[in-house]
């Protein structure tokens, strides 16, 4: 299957006009085959790439008086392609690797231009994630940056390459020190191998807050300074004393009672709260809320309110109209933002994130379930999910279920001992989540929450350790029941009596769900000559539950008009949850022009139909470079007898290819390994001058040559 390509713009006519006199013609790319709204910025840096080629084919072949002048169009086009490059980064990154220049292309640029291409690099520090809250449009944004072990390290921001489920990994690495090998984008890290990642043990505090470990209980008083501040344009509309009541009121709907209730007294919050401060910021500026908490901290400084003494920070602020945002929080860590200073869920659920606390969400909603304040910021006690993964639940408390029958559950709303457990927690097999069974009622908080999540079985989904998202999965009244049918599991509400709910359990064996398998190509991105092909590794792993069995998956691919691939292994059966591999061959026409050209290679379930792509690329490069070569053995001017050792080094910034040796014109030798040698007879060439001539020549053909005298005696 070949791709139609477009007709070129007016710049790129342009441009393989300059360059027609160098012999070059720049390649119209072939369009991105994926969707969604990463394909504009995909068109984009695929053509920034081809600029900053067609100009790097062109510097290296003018002139020496230009030169100068190629460099610095060069760092510019490097510079319009980086920004090109971070686009796509922040939309698809899985895409964004598959458009990354190849090392053999990056080390021919200068130095000025290739400060700006992407390039290894192995750093450490702290990963640190944050967590940005749009209640009143259901969204949110997690980031996730590596803060290095020096004041002076760069800020960057982490993506992983393969995608899903980076963000839950990331979230896991939250609060540890880390050392990732990565290819570096300016102030972004793309990590292309997660087997590389090495993760320092968890525990301790580090300059974002206290870390919270998996598996450790969250607990202790968490002290706390709330900053408000106005902006220059705008003020705040709550007073200090309001705030410091919404978090450290000791009984009704405050953060601290919040979190005592819900945790049996483990977690509380005192504190102050200070301000307001003016802060030299408007309400339409750009959304820099780190600014904005080095000025506050600045404020509380002076008036003797030290920041740096608190475990927890939170800086309220007007509204401003760039965020997009209602709260910000770091997952785990010491800051919080708040735009909404008189909704006390709000403080509640961005300090729930720097304890650890993800969102409470149902399927099809970020911020859907209502029972816990990590849902859409309710004043109401956490649910039974959060309590356990947290480490609230007392000893006992907890029942594992591994098979059937029926079990007796006391309601989670009291912090009174139960003769029954509270939570009921069931292994998920296909996803190594749990499910979470509770019963809630209208005590405490809890007295607050919609009649639909009161005295009925909640069903709640989650990883097991924090930091981790819970998802409500159903409120089970009495007589109703939720079923897993890919595991063969269900739980049924028997009855409620006396604040303690019977619940049946059923296990009977899972059934065969298919979903879309995933695929991955390594390496990338490479780069071939016209004509040559390259060789690429493609991984598919098959998604299909164990009752599936295995599965025969249809390799297919889709190039450039003008290009021709094909697999070793054109079918690969593979056994459910399992992963194989085959290698994938791709060579552009003699005739391709200079470019980059995307490539996909597609699985396909037989029969089925599910499917996955995976993208690379094949940069076709006229490689111009000649390589260095230089005669170590003998001297020039030498007085040479017998058996002579011609001794010659040679560098490409590719491969040298080979290095051959001449005497007089004469071939006499020729090696492909460094060192390079050839043995030379001078008894038959006679007495008097002779010239040794060595060639050596890269895998484009090009050559370079040097040359001396010697004396045979």
């Amino acid at each position: 299957m070949n791709r139609n390509q477009p007709r070129p713009s007016r710049l790129r006519i342009t441009i393989a006009v300059a360059c027609a006199s160098l012999g070059l013609m720049l390649a119209t790319p072939a369009p991105a085959s994926h969707v969604g709204e990463a394909v504009a910025a995909d068109q984009q840096l695929v053509a920034a790439n081809d600029r900053l080629l067609a100009a790097l084919v062109g510097w290296q072949r003018g002139p020496a008086a230009q030169r100068a002048a190629g460099v610095a169009q060069l760092t510019q086009l490097a510079q319009q392609r980086q920004a090109q490059m971070i686009l796509l980064l922040q939309q698809d990154p899985t895409v964004a690797a598959a458009r990354m220049l190849p090392r053999s292309l990056r080390v021919r640029l200068p130095e000025q231009a290739a400060a700006f291409v992407e390039q290894e690099v192995r750093v450490q520090g702290t990963v640190v994630g944050h967590v940005s809250d749009d209640f009143a449009n259901g969204r949110s944004r997690s980031s996730f940056r590596l803060h290095g072990d020096t004041a002076s390290a760069p800020t960057l921001e982490i993506h992983f390459a393969d995608g899903f489920p980076a963000e839950r990994e990331l979230h896991g690495m939250s609060g540890k020190r880390a050392v990732f090998e990565a290819m570096r984008v300016g102030d972004h890290l793309l990590i292309l191998d997660r087997q590389k990642v090495q993760l320092e043990a968890a525990g301790g505090t580090t300059g974002t807050g206290t870390v919270v470990a998996a598996g450790n209980v969250v607990q202790g008083n968490q002290t706390t300074l709330s900053i408000l501040v106005n902006f220059s344009d705008k003020v705040l509309t709550c007073t200090a004393a309001d705030v410091e009541s919404r978090l450290f009121g000791g009984s009704g709907a405050t953060v601290n009672n919040n979190y005592r209730e819900s945790s049996r007294g483990l977690v509380s919050f005192s504190g102050r709260a200070v301000g307001p401060y003016p802060i030299n910021f408007t309400s339409t500026g750009s959304c820099d809320y780190s600014a904005w908490a080095n000025a506050a901290n600045a404020a509380a400084k002076a008036a003797g309110f030290d920041p740096a003494q608190y475990q927890r920070v939170n800086y309220v602020t007007p509204g401003n109209s760039t965020c997009g945002w209602s709260g910000l929080a770091y997952m785990p860590g010491k800051q919080s933002w708040v735009q909404a200073c008189g909704a006390t869920g709000v403080y509640s659920h961005e300090l729930g994130h720097n304890l650890s606390l993800h969102h409470a969400s149902t399927p099809t909603a970020e911020y859907g379930d209502g029972s816990d304040p990590m849902g859409g910021a309710r004043m109401v006690d956490h649910n039974g999910a959060n309590r356990t993964m947290a480490g609230w639940m007392p000893a006992g408390s907890v029942q594992d279920v591994g098979s059937g029958g029926s079990y007796a559950l006391a309601s989670v709303s009291t912090n009174e001992a139960a003769a029954s457990p509270q939570v009921l927690r069931i292994v998920k097999p296909d996803s190594n989540e749990h499910y979470y069974i509770s019963l809630r009622q209208a005590l405490n908080l809890d007295a607050s929450l919609a009649a639909g999540y009161l005295n009925n079985l909640s069903v709640h989904r989650a990883g097991g350790t924090l930091p981790t998202r819970t998802y409500l999965l159903a409120n089970v009244a009495v007589g109703q029941s939720f079923t897993d049918t890919v595991n063969g599991i269900t739980v049924s509400n028997q009855g409620i009596a006396n604040g303690t709910a019977t619940v049946g359990v059923v296990f009977s064996g899972g059934s065969c769900v298919r979903s879309a398998p995933t695929i991955s190509v390594s390496p990338s991105s490479q780069t071939a000559a016209p004509g040559a092909a390259s060789a690429y590794s493609v991984t598919v792993t098959n998604r299909n539950t164990s009752y599936c069995g295995s599965s025969t998956f249809a390799m297919s691919q889709v190039v450039p008009a003008g290009f021709s691939g094909s697999f070793a292994a054109p079918n690969l059966s593979i056994a459910a949850g399992a992963s194989a591999s085959t290698s994938w061959s791709v060579g552009s026409s003699a005739q391709t022009a200079a470019g980059t050209y995307p490539l996909d290679a597609k699985a396909t379930e037989a029969s089925f139909g599910n499917s996955a792509t995976a993208h690379a690329s094949q940069i076709v490069y006229v490689d111009g470079t000649a390589p260095t070569v230089s005669i170590s053995s003998p001297a020039n001017g030498a007085v040479v007898t017998g058996r002579v050792s011609l001794l010659a080094t040679a560098s490409d910034e590719s491969r040298v290819a080979a290095v051959e040796f001449y005497v007089d014109g004469v071939l006499i030798g020729r090696d492909t390994g460094s060192p390079y040698s050839a043995g030379w007879n001078s008894r038959k060439a006679g007495s008097g001058s002779h010239t040794i001539m060595v060639r050596a020549l890269d895998a484009a053909g090009n050559k370079a040559e040097k040359s001396i005298v010697v004396q045979v005696k």
